[in-house]
């Protein structure tokens, strides 16, 4: 099973939408993330119908499936002013439009902050933000809650995203699960044992149903530490012993693990971190079919 997992990158939109699918396509990705528009202005682009099918075009061509979006960084369904409050929820359905238009998967996103007032204290506003966000999106795009780094206010512990999920109980409501953000969090991907301790703890508090995609990314900072810093795969704290032990669990089995790492070069995932992470998968799949080693 190990064998079905994808390999994708998240890859620039610049020039047009096709031009993710083109670049994911030249490091040799399986699957792609990109911004439907960018992330830190709430000015939505407007694309052109012939963008759409160019992208969906180029990507079935090349066999790159699924496309994820990623929500505007400015996005907070816990935010205190209305404006924002607002403009967030608008955000969130226009990513949602262009996933539904581009044939992708969904959106990721992350939900915002309680800016320390605790999750009880918003839990309402948030429910009522993605009520009307399901509501007003177009066709049937996954909406996947990012888990956090645990730094600050953020909304995103398995605790938090159970509790969102389990109220508002939609098939299109789901979680992506991201390394560096779960390690920087206290989650411990350094083992197999470890691996299988936080597996059964998202299965208790959200439900592996609900996991829909992961952000492949290894941390600058150490575990527990709430450093939201992504590192190139087996660079990091998590290492490639770690990565190893994530693709070894059957609980990742048939997903697609999306790389954001910051690039050899440092201009994003590049053709290297998608070798390093597809060079794992194939180790794993290889012990899966032949468990004792080689034969002659």
């Amino acid at each position: 099973m190990a064998s079905a997992i994808t390999i994708g990158a998240h890859c620039s939109a610049s020039g047009g939408l096709w031009k993710a699918a083109e670049r994911a396509i030249a490091i040799e990705a399986e699957a792609v993330q990109l911004f439907g528009s960018s992330p830190r202005a709430w000015r939505q682009t407007q694309h052109k119908p012939e963008a759409f099918e160019r992208f969906r075009k180029l990507s079935a061509e090349a066999g790159l499936a699924p496309a994820w979006l990623h929500g505007n960084y400015l996005v907070n369904l816990a935010a205190e002013s209305e404006q924002q409050y607002e403009r967030s929820i608008d955000s969130v359905i226009g990513a949602l439009t262009v996933a539904h238009e581009a044939g992708a998967a969904g959106v990721v996103l992350h939900t915002g902050s309680h800016r320390d007032a605790g999750l009880d204290a918003v839990l309402p506003r948030v429910l009522t933000a993605i009520e009307r966000i399901l509501d007003g999106s177009p066709g049937d795009a996954t909406l996947a809650l990012e888990t956090s780094a645990g730094q600050g206010g953020t909304i995103g512990s398995f605790a938090d995203l159970g509790l969102i999920l389990g109220a508002v109980r939609s098939p299109r409501l789901q979680v992506c699960v991201d390394t560096c953000h779960v390690f920087a969090a206290g989650h411990d991907l350094r083992t197999p044992e470890g691996v299988t301790e936080m597996v059964e703890l998202f299965d208790e508090e959200i439900g592996l149903e609900c996991l829909a995609v992961v952000h492949a990314n290894d941390s600058k900072g150490e575990l527990g530490g709430n450093l939201d810093r992504h590192e190139n795969i087996g660079d990091g704290a998590i290492g490639y012993d770690g990565f190893r032990a994530v693709l070894e669990s059957m609980a990742f089995a048939g997903k697609t693990f999306l790389l954001e790492v910051p690039g050899i070069e440092s201009d994003g995932p590049d053709l290297e971190n998608v070798r390093r992470l597809k060079a794992i998968r194939d180790e794993v799949t290889a012990a899966v079919r032949h468990p004792e080693g080689p034969t002659d």
